[in-house]
């Protein structure tokens, strides 16, 4: 097969020791009814991903392989996908996720009809270890569109508060948007690169539709069935880079010149110091310790209302999957 000189889509999938899912998330890519390459760039990891993306590579002409010799992390692994994409439209993919049938040709269609320039769908919630759709992020009509500003986007982005935090969305972008604003992910930042990434894309004007059918299957760090770690996501949590970068957004014009803005992204930096607080308090809760945790909890109250939260997450996360 000859290789697409011009791909409707590039799918960049950033892979750090993805060896067991990679397989899994490009096939997904490539099912999609329309032309699009696969972009896997390989963090430097230490198992045998490259070997797997290798294999890739050679059986399909539109999958193509990035090595990087250091670990920089999701943003500047995706910045490297960026830079090579040929595509009209870009999507993100993680390693430990899939696409299912239809998702881009189903939402390019609805940017074309939005003049859109970037759409994200609902997500669909993976437990890893119970092999389950665990439920979906927004309870939302297929049919539901909406466009999703600045405020709604950071107003939905509160880590721990929000019933699901859009920060975690999957959008696919208009490459011609992003290469005539300069956009990419902040280098360094590690963790919460993508809210970052879209606020930047409203920031500079951008048409964004949220839709209410969902074709991404989104693997949960914790399966809300089987209450266990997935053992595949390879993000380092790091809520104080996630609240410096929150906090630093302040000082920019753009912000200061809008007070409602800068009230939600200050009410952003409040939730994700809670958020600190309230793993320290999980980690008693996931490992069975409840002495541990209610010394925790009595040490610090603000856990309190997360806990109640969680709980509340937990028993509809179950119903749904009924």
């Amino acid at each position: 097969m000859q290789r697409n000189l011009t791909p409707c889509v590039s799918v960049i999938i950033a892979a750090y020791n993805a060896q067991d899912t990679l397989a899994r998330a490009v096939s997904s890519a490539l099912a999609q009814k329309i032309s699009v390459e696969v972009l896997i760039i390989d963090d430097a990891s230490s198992d045998d991903t490259v070997r797997v993306a290798q294999e890739l590579a050679l059986a399909h002409d539109n999958v193509r392989l990035i090595v990087s010799t250091e670990n920089g992390g999701p943003s500047i692994a995706r910045n490297k996908g960026l830079a090579a994409a040929q595509g009209d439209w870009v999507a993100i993919l993680d390693a430990d996720d899939a696409f299912l049938p239809g998702r881009l040709q189903r939402m390019i269609g609805l940017a074309r009809r939005h003049e859109a320039d970037l759409v994200a769908d609902n997500l669909l919630f993976f437990d890893w270890q119970a092999q389950a759709l665990a439920g979906r992020a927004f309870r939302l009509a297929d049919d539901h569109v909406q466009q999703v500003s600045a405020a709604d986007f950071v107003g939905h982005c509160m880590t721990g508060r929000s019933p699901f935090d859009y920060g975690q969305l999957k959008p696919i972008f208009h490459r011609r948007f992003l290469t005539a604003r300069g956009l990419q992910y902040p280098p360094d930042l590690r963790h919460g690169e993508d809210f970052a990434f879209v606020l930047d894309w409203l920031l500079a004007g951008a048409r964004f539709m949220l839709m209410g059918e969902g074709f991404y299957l989104f693997t949960q760090r914790i399966g809300s069935i089987s209450s266990d770690s997935s053992g595949q996501s390879r993000t380092i949590l790091n809520l104080q880079s996630m609240r410096e970068h929150t906090l630093g957004l302040l000082a920019r014009p753009r912000i200061r010149a809008d007070r409602a803005l800068a009230r939600l992204l200050s009410k952003r930096a409040d939730a994700i110091r809670d958020q600190a607080i309230w793993n320290r308090a999980y980690s008693h809760l996931h490992g069975r310790r409840p002495w541990a945790l209610l010394m925790e909890m009595l040490r610090d109250r603000r856990s309190w209302p997360m806990l109640a939260r969680h709980l509340v997450r937990r028993h509809r996360a179950r119903a749904s999957a009924r």
